[in-house]
């Protein structure tokens, strides 16, 4: 389904069951909606009726990339338009009838797209600052460092908090997206700084970097001509492993309210709906994008200390 997608005979419907059989393929069974005359609890019982499943099958309208009108999905419904009273809600649905599967694939674009494009930010910023502290040294290299350890000292969360908050109410949801990508940034990029620093400080005395130095080659081409390469992979792992860090901030600014807001859709804006304790003990399945986004981290967190298993020469094969 589409993000914008909901039906209201289907709000907080339970996740259905997927179902297999050689004669009929992939399959599930309807659900109906009882609400008790008493109580007026709403309930969904599970129906007879066959709801055939299938690939590449026609369904909502949508546009691919924004730009190209698609009606086939990977996956969905088949005779989509004989039976639109049905619908297949794997992981359940929200409080408005939205599929919440449906939902949490087009949130992944959105926080995962903050913590790749937000590494650009901190990796300029790393390897600019992190650059001139190293190769200038002196008292330049002892200010950037004490910038470093006063950012350093504040505590990731509130201080997020703090720039979260600055952002004006009214702002569009693309400002918000940016505007979050630069607060997660100016967080993340004293890390890389440090490592940079380090290495520069390290390689700047060598006798290629040395030689380049007396050959006259100007200090921009020995930084980055002659030093960077010889630490590339730091860099490749620092930037991986901080890419987890990014996708946490989004979410946590996005879940307090003070990132992105509906109608966007990230996996922060759709655990908003688990603030109410009640509603996640009578509907547990709307926690389900807390498994994406710990999946998620957990895959950086291998990929970056794998990276860096094989980028330290002295680690043993």
């Amino acid at each position: 389904y589409t993000r914008s997608f909901k039906s209201l005979d289907h709000i907080y419907s339970p996740p259905q069951l997927l179902s297999f059989s050689f004669s009929r393929g992939f399959y599930t069974h309807s659900v109906k909606q009882e609400v008790d005359p008493i109580s007026f609890e709403k309930t969904y019982i599970e129906e007879e009726k066959i709801i055939p499943l299938g690939f590449f099958v026609k369904g909502e309208p949508y546009k691919l990339w924004n730009l190209i009108p698609m009606h086939h999905h990977f996956f969905g419904m088949k005779n989509y338009q004989k039976n639109q009273n049905d619908v297949f809600f794997f992981f359940g649905g929200d409080k408005y009838g939205h599929d919440l599967f449906s939902r949490i694939l087009y949130g992944a674009r959105v926080s995962l797209s903050v913590g790749l494009i937000g590494i650009v930010i901190t990796f300029f910023l790393g390897l600019t600052i992190g650059g001139i502290s190293g190769y200038v040294g002196g008292r330049t290299d002892n200010f950037i460092q004490r910038t470093i350890e006063i950012i350093n000292a504040f505590p990731k969360l509130p201080l997020w908090l703090a720039l979260g908050a600055v952002m004006p109410a009214d702002w569009s949801p693309l400002k918000v997206y940016f505007g979050i990508m630069v607060v997660l940034s100016m967080m993340g990029w004293t890390g890389l700084a440090r490592v940079v620093r380090g290495k520069i400080l390290a390689l700047r005395e060598e006798d290629y970097a040395v030689a380049a130095r007396l050959l006259g080659a100007s200090h921009g081409r020995i930084i980055f001509r002659h030093l960077l390469p010889g630490f590339t992979s730091h860099i490749i792992v620092a930037l991986t492993l901080t890419v987890p860090g990014m996708i946490l901030g989004e979410t946590s600014l996005s879940f307090l309210g003070l990132g992105l807001r509906p109608p966007v859709v990230s996996w922060g804006v759709l655990l908003q709906d688990c603030m109410n304790m009640q509603v996640v003990a009578n509907y547990p399945w709307l926690l389900l994008p807390v498994v994406f986004i710990i999946v998620t981290v957990l895959c950086f967190n291998f990929l970056g200390d794998g990276l860096r298993d094989a980028a330290d020469p002295y680690s043993s094969k």
